[in-house]
């Protein structure tokens, strides 16, 4: 039984004119939602572009510890890092004029905090015999550098051919200043000792 002055027909008008007001309002809110713009991708814009860039890094005597050198620079905006097109890693001696390692890549990019490098493509590692040490070159893809310890790694088949021999191997961890190499995996490789 109904209080007096409610009626059946009368709840039931009620309750459709409250849920077609739900309704409407849930419709309103969807369309409104569909009609703002989307928020902005991030930019990959660079922001900064260098044509022929050169950097010099000294060590504490003053001498030439590093330097990269790239025919184009694009630092990336908000931390991204730096692009580097056909990068040129050299490592020198102690004494800042004998050059001991040269890295060269297709593609890189350099860490916003500058302590790794992804040197991409095809990569070559050159010591040459005028750094006093054996001659090596090491020949690879895609290798991650972190230069304050002079450490390359990949994790790509790489080739080293020294005058006594070549290896092959996949998966390369590398300390340069250390004349160490850990090689990870299928290793293979030729050695034929030095004549007397």
């Amino acid at each position: 039984m109904l209080p007096s002055g409610f009626t059946v027909r009368g709840i039931l008008s009620l309750t459709g004119l409250a849920l077609l007001a739900s309704l409407s309002y849930g419709l309103l809110r969807w369309v409104e939602s569909e009609l703002r713009e989307p928020a902005p991708a991030e930019s990959q814009k660079p922001a900064l572009i260098i044509e022929r860039f050169r950097a010099v890094r000294l060590n504490v005597a003053g001498q030439r510890k590093s330097v990269i050198a790239a025919p184009r620079l694009a630092q990336l905006p908000n931390h991204l890092g730096t692009r580097i097109e056909q990068p040129a890693l050299d490592w020198y001696q102690p004494d800042g004029q004998t050059r001991e390692w040269r890295l060269q890549a297709e593609h890189g990019w350099i860490s916003a905090d500058q302590q790794s490098v992804r040197l991409e493509g095809e990569v070559t590692m050159v010591r040459t015999a005028d750094s006093g040490k054996q001659p090596m070159t090491i020949t690879t893809r895609d290798v991650l550098v972190r230069p304050g310890e002079r450490y390359a790694e990949t994790a790509a088949p790489a080739r080293a051919v020294t005058p006594d021999g070549e290896f092959r191997a996949v998966g390369v961890h590398a300390w340069l200043d250390q004349e160490r190499l850990e090689l990870l995996s299928e290793v293979r490789g030729v050695y034929e000792s030095p004549k007397p």
